[in-house]
Formats: structure tokens, C-alpha cells, sequence
């Protein structure tokens, strides 16, 4: 059972049940070059699925080439083959939200939690580093491993364990101080990190209210990850002036987390993100399939105090 970290808001009602954590669903230490198929003894289930696949406008576009370097990695969100492009098909959910928001910018100090395999992070490289070597690198952080990725440091370890967020921190930080003129005082009251970004997610066993309450666990983890690392958005809007989402994603501070639909997760962007954040909108992506409840929130100006460290 992975540790439970550190709740930002105390939970409405009753105690709660306790609930294991697992990783997301993917191979263990799988083989980076392991191609699996379905196959046709499983029935028509296997049959429909390879031609969703087949037919997935998404999987297609991750066959263009791809730069060198780049590996592929099958996960079980899509069993069909690549032989390059991005590893994961995810990458397009976070371009969609780039090209809506314009969040992802050269010279941003960017952290991809929930990264493996490495999908999200590609598409961070691909929009942030105009050249090789140039810019603040990539952090990513999941259970599982990252794909070796040029410009991407990642580290292993379990989300929920506030000892491993510490630890994240504490690369992030240290990579930030060594390359701008700042102290450890200033990024500690006024923040470091321009963006976070989240792909996070369990295991889903079904049961509407364990998917939904693991998934709102992730959120918290990640919020409060943010809430200590996020540089802060002095800038208050006066009264009558509108400014763009757009145009304050690319200037502002950005958190961008997954999460399942329901009705705590509203209580929870109410009473927690639009609290701490001068923008807070869910997006549905296009790249999203129809049928998965999965949703993003793009919060945009960090304005509250960080948090204390535990």
C-alpha cells in the first residue's frame, strides 16, 4: 500500500475508508523494445479494441518520425505498435492544452509528475527546447521509468510518500538556484517552478467511488506539491480589466492536473483551486477518448502563500 500524502483540505463527512495504492497500470520494468499483440484467442473483445486502435486518428500520428534518439515504449493504453514517435499517446492530450493555453515556453522551469513513459515529457522537450542543450531541463518524476529523453531529468519513487516530493524538490530547486541569481529564501517564500504538470492516475477497479477518491488523492498530492514549488503571481487584476486565459497561462504560473468527474472533485476545485489560483477551468481534450470520464484542470496565477514544509 503506497503512503497517503498530506491532505491540502480536510474531507467533508465521515472517515473514509482506507484504500490501496497502486501504480498505473502498466508493465512492470518492462522492456523498452517489447512489442505485445492481442491476441485473437481472447475473442471479440481483443478484436474491437486492435480496431479502435486502428482507427484512432491519435495512435496513427504517433508513427511520424520521430527525432533520433526518441525510443519507443508500448503501455496498456495503447497496445498498438510504434515503430517512433512519441511514446505515449497521451503526448497530444498536453499539446492540445499548449496550443488552447500557450503554457509550455522556452526558459520555463517545468516539473511532469506521473511522467512514465514519457510521453508528456517529449512533448515539454519538443515545445520548450528550441535548441539541443539549451534551457532549464525537464523534471520528471513517476513509479515507473522514464524512456531516456535528451533535456529530461527524472527520478523514481512513490508520489504519495512526502519524503520522494521532498526529494523532487529539493533537484528542482537545486538546478534552479545553480542557474539564476536567486537565494534560498526567495524561491522558498516566492516560489520556483513555472509549471506542473500532472498525468497522475491509479489503477481503477470499477467502483466509482474508489476510482474517484484515488484519483482526487493524486490531485491533492499534486496541488500540494504546486502550492510549494509554483512561483507566485503578484500581479492582482483591477477591477473591470480582463486578461486572457492565454495570455496569463504564458506569463503566469500553470498547474494542469487529470482527475476523474464527479462531485467531490467539484467540491475540491471550488474550495481548494479556485482559491489558490486567479484561473480554473476543466478542459475535456479531443485526444481524451469519448468514453473515459478523465478530464484536465488548467490553473493559472498562483496567488495564495506556500505552504510550510511538514
Amino acid at each position: 500500500m503506497l503512503a497517503r500524502a498530506s491532505s491540502l483540505l480536510g474531507r467533508s463527512g465521515g472517515a473514509r475508508p482506507s484504500i490501496a495504492r497502486v501504480p498505473r497500470c502498466r508493465p512492470l520494468e518492462p522492456s523498452l523494445q517489447t512489442v505485445r499483440h492481442a491476441s485473437s484467442k481472447r475473442g471479440g473483445s481483443s478484436s474491437r479494441y486492435m480496431q479502435r486502435q486502428k482507427n484512432d486518428v491519435f495512435v496513427k500520428q504517433r508513427a511520424r518520425p520521430s527525432k533520433p534518439g526518441k525510443q519507443d515504449y508500448d503501455e496498456q493504453d495503447d497496445i498498438a505498435a510504434s515503430a517512433s514517435g512519441y511514446v505515449a499517446r497521451s503526448a497530444f492530450k498536453l499539446l492540445q492544452l499548449d496550443d488552447r493555453y500557450k503554457f509550455l515556453r522556452p526558459g520555463r522551469v517545468i516539473v511532469d509528475l506521473g511522467a512514465a513513459p514519457g510521453g508528456w515529457s517529449q512533448a515539454i522537450v519538443e515545445r520548450t527546447r528550441r535548441k539541443p542543450n539549451a534551457g532549464m531541463p525537464v523534471f520528471a518524476f513517476d513509479l515507473l521509468p522514464v524512456v531516456d529523453i535528451d533535456g529530461v531529468n527524472s527520478i523514481r519513487g512513490d508520489f504519495l510518500d512526502v519524503a520522494m516530493q521532498d526529494k523532487l524538490r529539493k533537484m528542482v530547486q537545486d538546478a534552479t538556484l545553480s542557474s539564476q541569481s536567486q537565494n534560498v529564501a526567495s524561491t522558498e517564500t516566492e516560489g520556483y517552478v513555472d509549471v506542473v504538470v500532472s498525468d497522475m492516475m491509479a489503477n481503477t477497479t470499477g467502483n466509482p467511488i474508489v476510482d474517484t477518491e484515488a484519483s482526487l488523492e493524486l490531485c491533492r498530492a499534486a496541488t500540494s506539491f504546486a502550492m510549494r514549488t509554483l512561483k507566485r503571481d503578484h500581479r492582482v487584476p483591477q477591477a473591470g480589466e480582463r486578461k486572457s486565459p492565454t495570455w496569463m497561462a504564458s506569463k503566469s504560473s500553470v498547474l494542469v492536473m487529470k482527475y476523474f468527474m464527479s462531485h467531490e472533485a467539484d467540491l475540491f476545485r471550488k474550495e481548494v483551486l479556485e482559491t489558490q489560483f486567479h484561473f480554473v477551468k476543466a478542459e475535456k481534450m479531443e485526444a481524451s477518448r469519448k468514453e473515459s470520464r478523465e478530464q484536465f484542470w488548467i490553473c493559472i496565477g498562483f496567488k495564495g502563500a506556500h505552504i510550510s514544509n511538514p
